[in-house]
């Protein structure tokens, strides 16, 4: 019923009742007034439920945190303000792209670091490595190559994710483990290059690195899907889950470090930004676990500057600063004065 509708009705309404009384009680004008009033209350800011939904969404696209649907009231209570509405609609999901909301730092971060990365192999192997490295072998590119198109599809995944989140529950917890697969193939994909260049020369090693880190990475994917794994109470398993899987690609860098020493290392596996990679990361999940900064100022970082925002910047220049780790790696490789495999 259009608000046209509710009013006819609501005046109609009014008319029989006061022609099936002969006598004025004095209530029939104040009914009269009420019905009429909640009729077109939208435009008091109260009966916004008579309006088509088009124009609920024109008037005002946004909701505060209490006004949502339960099912996204499931996350951050400490972000109020700036939400969108359950659509229903894919097409309505993607015309929040046009709006800001509290997702859009969190939809572009990724949605530009996934653009950066799908530009970043097509600069370097048509620029920087043919005239650098003419010995590049077919396994550089694969493992870099592996890298950068993993990152690109984790970004390219969150960024969807954080896009149709608002559509309905199903395709929210669908989005969700698609997130998390792509956490699970960025932190993979990320260990192909950093084990290729670490081992360089022990082929036994490299490889039994690679198969466990993948047998690994393929639990923790199976366990995405899982339904129980969505549920807000099982977060603290969640990042054990993923906190696991991180923690054993920093064993190659350890073992290389003990077999190679510290100075070989930091060349041959480009340890120290591999380091600043992992300090950003920390930072920017600390700030996401704990909540920070909006649980110290309500509202101030409700659509810039929230922890899940800073958490997703962080991810990024995280995984920028690993692009120059490997290249490092990949310099040192092939650089003149480096020692082939062959001659050790």
């Amino acid at each position: 019923m259009g608000l046209r509708g509710a009013f006819s009705s609501a005046v109609g309404a009014t008319v029989v009742r006061r022609k099936s009384s002969d006598v004025d009680d004095g209530t029939a004008a104040p009914a009269a007034a009420s019905a009429i009033e909640n009729a077109v209350g939208v435009w008091q800011g109260e009966s916004v439920a008579l309006l088509p939904r088009r124009l609920q969404r024109k008037r005002n696209p946004l909701r505060s945190w209490g006004e949502l649907e339960i099912w996204q009231q499931e996350d951050n209570h400490l972000i109020e303000t700036g939400y969108r509405s359950a659509t229903g609609s894919l097409s309505a999901c993607f015309s929040s792209l046009t709006y800001i909301h509290n997702e859009t730092v969190n939809i572009y971060s990724h949605l530009v670091g996934s653009a950066v990365f799908i530009a970043i192999p097509v600069y370097l192997f048509k620029n920087e490595i043919p005239p650098r490295y003419a010995v590049a072998s077919r396994a550089d590119v694969v493992v870099c190559l592996t890298y950068f198109v993993g990152v690109a599809i984790c970004f390219c995944l969150s960024a969807t994710y954080h896009t149709v989140m608002c559509h309905s529950r199903s395709i929210d917890l669908l989005g969700a483990q698609l997130d998390f697969q792509g956490v699970i193939l960025l932190m993979w994909s990320a260990t192909i290059p950093l084990v290729f260049y670490g081992f360089h020369c022990d082929d036994t090693l490299r490889n039994a690195y690679w198969m466990m880190l993948s047998i690994l990475a393929a639990v923790c994917s199976v366990s995405t899907f899982h339904s129980r794994f969505q549920e807000p109470f099982l977060r603290p398993v969640r990042a054990a889950t993923f906190g696991s899987l991180g923690l054993f690609t920093m064993v190659p860098v350890f073992h290389g470090i003990y077999r190679n020493g510290w100075l070989m290392q930091k060349q041959q596996m480009g340890i120290n930004w591999v380091l600043i990679t992992l300090v950003l990361n920390i930072l920017g999940a600390t700030a996401y676990a704990l909540k920070i900064p909006e649980r110290w100022c309500r509202q101030t970082f409700d659509i810039f500057g929230a922890s899940h925002q800073i958490f997703h910047v962080m991810v990024v220049l995280a995984a920028l600063t690993y692009t120059k780790g490997i290249l490092q790696a990949f310099d040192f490789c092939h650089a003149d004065g480096y020692i082939p495999c062959s001659a050790r």
